[in-house]
């Protein structure tokens, strides 16, 4: 029995895209491995889950709590290997993690972003993780990364990317239009995205006399939401920048509609924000999958250098050449078959079956 162990409440402003890719990587590891439980975590309640199936729910104010009916469920299930996504370091993740060594239970710490330092605001939960953290190599086997380290806190590392679920995704079918470009640009509008590279790269582009009518739809919402607004209507693009708002998730009509509507896709344009020049955000094997050619300001070594239907654009502040663009998609379009050959590649390359191996074969093999 594996218990795939998180603190997230699916419910919140977030959570439905974790639970996605968690549910991903649940599946996945089921293929080979039979039961996966995982748990979720929205206040005051603790749950347990087998799929939809709610097993056990048990009142947990705190996070001593919280740790305190994990122990009691491990215990109950007579689990003998856990994958545990990183909820920051503490006392009490050093406790189950304690618990855990001492009755042999084989670990992996998944991180999903690392480093993350910068992320987190000065104050005690920060100081706390910095503290906890020199402890986990005593307890933990392995630390899942979407980094390319090879050991983080002296723990070795299995290194992962970011995937899909196949049949979540629908093939996106869209004809080219005569000097007309639709971008979407889909996800939480955090510093990281940089959308205001596109945006003032867009106003740079009309400034200098650009004759194409490029559009851009902006799905999410976020701290960053306002700064894009804000600029949108300094440079005069609301003809232009059409600001969509949060969708559900679960609203997989709706999402598709829009992306069907699109020509190019944008993803995470500043990575340079947080330090990263090597990156696998879902956005990109989602887009990927969809078959819609895409941009991204990092390295993305799911893709080769020479991939066409990958812009790749410098891990800087700079603004996008929009000329450049336009000249991508024109060279993507002139192959009629690109959004097949796009998918084909993601269901060979991106799918989390073929992702989570390198866990999977942990826990079948060492």
């Amino acid at each position: 029995m594996l218990f795939y162990i998180t603190f997230i409440d699916f419910n919140e402003f977030y959570g439905p895209g974790k639970y996605r890719k968690i549910k991903g990587q649940i599946e996945a590891m089921q293929v080979k491995m039979g039961e996966v439980y995982y748990t979720y975590y929205s206040y005051p309640v603790l749950y347990l889950m087998d799929g939809e199936v709610v097993l056990e729910r048990q009142a947990a104010v705190s996070r001593r709590d919280q740790v305190s009916v994990l122990c009691s469920w491990i215990e109950k299930y007579r689990v003998i290997q856990t994958y545990i996504r990183y909820p920051l370091a503490s006392k009490w993740l050093i406790d189950m993690l304690a618990y855990q060594k001492e009755r042999h239970i084989k670990t992996i710490l998944e991180i999903p972003t690392y480093p993350y330092d910068g992320e987190l605001e000065e104050g005690i939960t920060k100081k706390e993780d910095w503290c906890y953290r020199k402890e986990i190599c005593k307890y933990v086997d392995r630390i899942a990364t979407f980094s390319m380290d090879d050991r983080i806190w002296n723990v070795g590392c299995i290194r992962l990317k970011n995937g899909v679920t196949s049949s979540d995704i629908v093939l996106h079918k869209k004809a080219k239009e005569d000097k007309r470009i639709v971008l979407i640009a889909v996800g939480t509008m955090m510093f990281w995205q940089g959308y205001e590279r596109i945006i003032e790269g867009m106003y740079l582009y009309y400034k200098s006399g650009g004759t194409y009518d490029l559009q851009i739809k902006m799905i999410g919402g976020g701290p960053e939401e306002q700064k894009y607004k804000d600029l949108v209507a300094k440079y005069d693009l609301q003809s232009k920048v059409t600001f969509i708002g949060q969708i559900e998730v679960r609203d997989t009509d709706r999402l598709n509609e829009l992306y069907d509507s699109a020509d190019i896709a944008v993803s995470s344009l500043g990575g340079y924000k947080k330090g990263l020049n090597e990156w696998s955000p879902i956005k990109g094997a989602e887009y990927c999958a969809k078959g819609l050619p895409f941009i991204c300001g990092y390295k993305d070594d799911r893709f080769s250098s020479d991939c066409k239907f990958v812009m790749n654009v410098p891990n800087r502040p700079e603004p996008i050449d929009m000329n450049a663009v336009i000249d991508f998609y024109n060279k993507v379009t002139s192959d009629q078959n690109y959004q097949d050959k796009m998918r084909d590649y993601a269901m060979h390359h991106l799918t989390w079956d073929n992702i989570m191996c390198p866990v999977i074969d942990y826990y079948l093999t060492v």
